[in-house]
């Protein structure tokens, strides 16, 4: 083993952060510094008020300045006129509801943003009660979208008649009604992948609806979902759009096929991020060589190990990430794609753990 070498920076910090696409929520935070992963969950367990409806308009009704944890910060005053159609949580509300806000707004724990309403959207608005009316449950996610109409008497798909699968029944009403291809895509960037894993019934029936099936942003964003919920039987959709070069999505990146094909079975998942690897798309193979690292496998090293001569140094970069992280020799990370000691000897090392690696073998 060379141990002569300088050694590679061990600054970087294993991250799961998905690379899903942005859509419109109709709420903003730009104050803040960091933004909290959307939970429907927590927002409906958080709030005492949860409605769905139309927001009518959202007029100006003042200005002036709020104080939120002894910091001092402008704000705007507003009136959101809402036509409810349902009270999910809560006592009920007269069908005109008026619901007066701040923009910014902060949260019990004292988070500070800028979350607002948009008129003439349909929304399910998680609201928390206060001494003089009511506030937003959380000024990040103020609320969701829903879809204004039920999928029909004969959808058999129904979640549960709880608040919380309620709420989730409204906002993927979107995919089986008539609305718009940016209001599907918006109901199913709200879904989270750690928490939402009741909705799979709902996706997999929404899957053979034509208008769903034939997007490729709806298609790989509901097969992906799926996937990550250990769903095989959506694999050969999966791979077709993988390794279709002419299936292409503008919202919606292949890289998030490969995170979901990551966490099935190592079994099923190594040979095919072996495949991805092989693709002409630098951007896919980076993923493939990321994503191997979370199988969790010993047998993703042969792979990781033949792409270490790829001719992209940022696939090079993640491949050497993986094999850090997967062997626990975190020093052997480099820090930058950058020509220069430290990465010609992370690349040194890891051919000699490969020869080593086949040397044991034999």
């Amino acid at each position: 083993m060379a141990k002569n070498y300088p050694l590679c920076s061990n600054a970087f910090v294993k991250s799961v952060n998905l690379t899903l696409a942005t859509f419109l929520l109709g709420a903003s935070s730009v104050s803040a510094d960091v933004v909290p992963t959307l939970s429907t969950k927590s927002l409906v367990d958080r709030a005492d008020l949860i409605v769905v409806g139309k927001i009518e308009r959202v007029q100006e009704s003042g200005e002036g300045n709020i104080t939120f944890g002894g910091a001092n910060y402008p704000s705007q005053d507003y009136a959101a006129e809402i036509s409810v159609d349902e009270t999910v949580k809560g006592d009920p509300v007269p069908r005109r509801f008026v619901f007066t806000f701040s923009v910014p707004s902060a949260d019990e724990w004292g988070n500070v943003a800028r979350g607002t309403l948009l008129p003439n959207t349909y929304r399910v608005i998680f609201l928390k009660k206060t001494a003089a009316g009511y506030r937003f449950t959380s000024p990040y996610s103020p609320s969701i979208p829903a879809g204004p109409k039920s999928c029909g008497p004969d959808w058999q798909v129904q979640l549960g008649e709880d608040a919380y699968h309620r709420v989730l029944q409204r906002l993927l009403s979107l995919l089986c009604t008539d609305s718009s291809s940016e209001s599907k895509q918006s109901a199913l960037f709200v879904l989270n992948w750690n928490e939402d894993s009741s909705a799979a019934p709902f996706l997999k029936t929404a899957l053979n609806l034509p208008g769903v099936r034939s997007n490729p942003t709806l298609r790989m964003s509901i097969v992906s979902h799926l996937l990550h919920w250990k769903d095989s039987s959506v694999l050969p959709l999966a791979e077709a759009d993988l390794f279709d070069q002419s299936v292409q999505s503008p919202f919606f990146p292949k890289s998030n096929l490969v995170l979901a094909m990551s966490s099935l079975d190592p079994q099923i998942s190594i040979p095919l991020l072996a495949r991805v690897l092989k693709l002409p798309q630098p951007d896919e193979r980076v993923a493939a060589a990321r994503f191997l690292e979370y199988t969790n496998s010993q047998a993703a090293l042969d792979v990781l190990l033949s792409a270490l001569d790829d001719p992209d140094r940022q696939v090079q970069f993640a491949v050497m990430q993986s094999l850090g992280n997967l062997t626990n020799q975190h020093q052997w990370r480099p820090n930058s794609i950058d020509s220069d000691s430290h990465w010609d000897s992370c690349i040194k090392h890891w051919r000699e753990f490969e020869k080593q690696t086949k040397t044991a073998a034999q």
